[in-house]
């Protein structure tokens, strides 16, 4: 999640260039239309189509719910056959599904009190994945910690710190996570829950997070082990890490940086943490937004909120497609199979339909 609730303004006032199916207005067509409209069917630009294999030539939007302050964090639920995700400023986590609709899943959600945090930043749940064992991990703002949710016939029960702690000093807020096969949490450490929000201004560059609480100098993206549930720092070179996903082969852990004024993709070796810049475009003029949340296709390419809409990146860190969308997206991931894809958009979320 980047620069929080400041960014609700630009997300409703900020547009891609929307493609749509013929017969739509597009003068008319964007965001509050598509809201009201229902499914649209919106064109991909491809930059390489060769390599965009599971990716139709236009997909259907479909807005599920709104109303949210900061929608985060998508996750599908498999065993339960629904969405999860965050509203990071209401300390909650959503479930949405097609046989029950909306509605609250956890509250409190990233703040229950656990650790000293900054009353005025943004302490709710950010991004959350399932382990291998189905338990539902957390990334938790205001107890800055990575946590773990039992599930009990997909309801939520006890929370419990798998990881609150580097060398004996407390995280700054842990923004977003994925998880190897084997367990081992990769997750990212910003310092967004001490942003002080009154007064600052992302359309300024002016950020100003509050440092009394903060344990922590850098902003780190660290490897949680799950033989000997010992933790590591992976790197500390960005100065805003934020979503992230594995390669197909787990040998490179890729991360967004949510920096407005740079946006681009860093890689790292999963077992040195060596690394760096992987993407940084070309973007076009009119592409709104930064890069956040990301999932990787079996294929091995990174769907990723992105400027412009959803970004589709190659393994070799090129660019295949944009998907445009009406306003900036926060996150993404996939449905039950890879042909559909649920993104949030800060008081929204959305449907995507890949490929038929």
């Amino acid at each position: 999640m980047p620069h929080c609730a400041l960014l609700v303004f630009i997300a409703s006032t900020s547009t891609t260039g929307l493609a749509l199916e013929p017969g739509v207005d597009e003068s008319s067509a964007p965001a509050e239309a598509v809201k009201k409209t229902g499914p649209m069917q919106i064109k991909v630009v491809f930059q390489d189509k060769s390599k965009a294999s599971g990716l139709s030539e236009s997909v259907a939007y479909e807005v599920l719910c709104e109303g949210f302050k900061i929608a985060e964090g998508s996750i599908w639920d498999h065993a339960n056959n629904q969405l999860l995700f965050s509203d990071v400023n209401s300390n909650e986590i959503h479930r949405w599904s097609a046989d029950e609709g909306h509605g609250v899943f956890l509250e409190p959600s990233g703040n229950t009190g656990h650790a000293p945090t900054f009353a005025e930043g943004v302490r709710g749940s950010n991004g959350l994945f399932f382990d291998p064992q189905g338990k539902l991990v957390v990334c938790q703002h205001g107890d800055r910690r990575m946590a773990i949710v039992e599930l009990t016939e997909g309801k939520p029960g006890k929370i419990e710190t798998i990881v609150d702690r580097f060398d004996g000093k407390r995280f700054n807020s842990p923004n977003d996570l994925t998880i190897a096969k084997n367990g081992d949490i990769y997750f990212s450490d910003p310092p967004y829950g001490f942003l002080n929000i009154a007064v600052s201004n992302p359309n300024e560059n002016k950020m100003v997070f509050d440092k009394e609480l903060r344990e922590l100098e850098y902003c780190g993206i660290y490897c949680w082990s799950a033989k000997d549930q010992t933790v590591r720092l992976l790197n500390k070179s960005m100065d805003f890490p934020n979503g992230m996903g594995l390669s197909a082969d787990e040998k490179w852990l890729y991360v967004n940086s949510s920096d407005m004024g740079n946006p681009h993709i860093n890689r790292y070796s999963t077992r040195t943490g060596e690394g760096g810049l992987f993407f940084n475009g070309p973007f076009g003029e009119d592409d709104a937004g930064w890069f956040d949340g990301m999932k990787v296709h079996s294929n091995g390419n990174i769907y990723t909120a992105g400027p412009g809409g959803i970004l589709v990146i190659s393994p070799e860190g090129k660019k295949v497609a944009t998907i445009p969308l009406p306003a900036p997206a926060t996150n993404c991931c996939f449905g039950p199979d890879e042909k559909t894809m649920y993104i949030t958009l800060f008081d929204s979320v959305a449907k995507l339909t890949l490929a038929e």
